[in-house]
C-alpha cells in the first residue's frame, strides 16, 4: 500500500504541488526519501454509512475524496481533477480516467458503488505553482445519486471563523513518512480552526482554514479533496475542503474555504448558491443571504402590514407587542448579520426571532420596535409556513 503513496508524491514533485496532489494507486514503487503519508494521521476508522456523502475518487492512478453535495455533483479539490497536476492530456481525458465510489470505506478493496463522471471542473483561477486559494473542484455524475441526502455547504464566512471545530474526513494516510493504509475512511474529530499565519501558512484566513498538526493528528496525501464539517444550524455542513500541508504533514493542515469559491460554485451549481447579487434577482426583489427576496416594504416584502402568511413573499407573518403585525423573516437573535439592513432580529420567547424595522427607520410604519419589543406568535405563524409549503 505505501507505494501507492509513494507513486503519486514521485508526480506531485515533478509538477511542484507538495503533497496537496492526490495519493495513488498503481503498482508498488520504490519509496522518495522523506515521502509524506497519504491518509488522515492519528484518526479513527468509519464505518459503512457514519458519512455517507463522503466518497472515494479514483481517477487512473489516483486517489481523491470528495464529498457528495447535490445528486449529480461531488465536491473535491482542483488539484485532484487538474489535468496537469495529474499529468494527463486534457480535461475530458481526467473525465474519462474518474470513478465515483460510494458506500464504502475501503475505496480499494471495496469499489462499493461506482458512479462514473460526466464531467470535471477546477477552478479556473487555481495554480498549482501559488498553493493558497481557489483549490476546489466538481465532478459531475453521469447519474444521480437517490439513496444519500447530499451533504449541505457553508456560504458565510462567520459561520466557520477562527475557533470553530471541524470534523475531518478521508481516505489519506494514516502515519507520517508514508506508512499505514491508503483508501480507508478515517476521521479526526475536534479539530480547530486557527488562523493560518499561527501555524506557518502565509495564505490568508479569508480564503483558507488552516488546522494545526503538532500533535501528530491531520491530513495528508490522499485526504486531498475530503471534507471539514462543521455542526451549523443542526446539520453537518461542509465548510472547507483539503488542499494542501507542509511536506512531511506535520506542521499543518490547509483547506479551501467554501464560502470563499462561491463564484466558482453558483457558475456550476447556482442552485446550491443561490444569488450573489441584486443582478441575480428578478425585478423588485434583493439578494439577501443567497436568496432572492421581495424589496422590503414593498406590496409582499419584510415590514409590510400583513393579516397572515399568506400575504408574505416570505410566507412570514409576525407579531409584536407594539407594532402589530408584518411580513419578516427567521432569524437569530445572536447573530447580527441574520437580517438584511435597516432591520434587527426581534426576540420570541423561543429562540427563534423575526426580523423587524430598526426603530426610527425611514420606512416604518407604526408604534415603537426594535430588539426590546415582545414578539408574539411566532412559533404559531412558522408553523403555518411550513405547513403551507408541504
Amino acid at each position: 500500500m505505501s507505494g501507492r503513496a509513494t507513486a503519486l508524491h514521485r508526480v506531485a514533485c515533478a509538477v511542484g504541488v507538495a503533497w496537496a496532489a492526490v495519493a495513488a494507486t498503481p503498482a508498488s514503487v520504490d519509496a522518495a526519501p522523506g515521502s509524506p503519508a497519504p491518509e488522515i494521521i492519528g484518526g479513527t476508522t468509519t464505518t459503512v454509512g457514519q458519512y455517507p456523502t463522503v466518497v472515494g475518487l479514483v481517477i487512473g492512478d489516483n486517489l481523491c475524496s470528495g464529498t457528495l453535495i447535490a445528486p449529480t455533483w461531488v465536491l473535491t479539490a482542483a488539484h485532484c481533477v487538474d489535468p496537469a497536476v495529474l499529468q494527463l492530456a486534457s480535461q475530458s481525458a481526467v473525465t474519462a480516467s474518474t470513478e465515483v465510489r460510494l458506500h464504502t470505506v475501503d475505496v480499494i478493496n471495496d469499489p462499493g458503488i461506482v458512479v462514473a463522471a460526466a464531467a470535471t471542473f477546477k477552478d479556473p483561477l487555481f495554480d498549482q505553482t501559488r498553493l493558497g486559494s481557489h483549490d476546489l473542484g466538481l465532478v459531475q455524475l453521469r447519474a444521480p445519486v437517490t439513496d444519500i441526502v447530499p451533504s449541505p455547504i457553508n456560504l458565510s464566512a462567520s459561520l466557520a471563523a477562527t475557533g470553530t471545530t471541524a470534523t475531518i474526513v478521508g481516505y489519506g494516510s494514516t502515519e507520517q513518512g508514508g506508512a499505514g493504509s491508503i483508501g480507508v475512511e478515517y476521521e479526526l474529530r475536534n479539530r480547530t480552526v486557527v488562523s493560518c499565519a499561527t501555524v506557518g501558512v502565509s495564505g490568508s484566513d479569508k480564503d483558507l482554514l488552516c488546522f494545526s498538526q503538532s500533535d501528530r493528528r491531520g491530513t495528508c496525501q490522499g485526504d486531498s479533496g475530503g471534507p471539514a464539517f462543521a455542526m451549523i444550524r443542526g446539520q453537518r455542513t461542509v465548510i472547507g475542503v483539503t488542499s494542501f500541508g507542509d511536506p512531511q504533514c506535520a506542521s499543518y493542515g490547509a483547506n479551501t474555504r467554501i464560502d470563499a469559491e462561491l463564484t466558482f460554485l453558483a457558475g456550476k451549481v447556482p442552485e446550491l448558491v443561490g444569488c450573489l447579487s441584486d443582478a441575480g434577482c428578478a425585478g423588485h426583489q434583493i439578494c439577501f443571504s443567497h436568496a432572492c427576496i421581495a424589496e422590503p416594504f414593498s406590496a409582499t416584502g419584510i415590514g409590510t402590514a400583513c393579516a397572515g402568511a399568506a400575504d408574505c413573499d416570505s410566507d412570514v407573518c409576525a407579531e409584536s407587542s407594539q407594532d402589530g403585525k408584518r411580513c419578516s423573516l427567521t432569524c437569530d437573535p445572536d447573530d447580527g448579520g441574520s437580517c438584511p439592513d435597516g432591520f434587527d432580529c426581534l426576540r420570541s420567547a423561543s429562540r427563534v426571532g423575526a426580523c423587524w424595522p430598526e426603530a426610527g427607520g425611514c420606512c416604518q410604519v407604526g408604534g415603537a420596535s426594535g430588539p426590546g419589543s415582545v414578539l408574539l406568535g411566532i412559533a404559531v405563524i412558522a408553523w403555518q409556513r411550513r405547513r403551507r409549503r408541504r
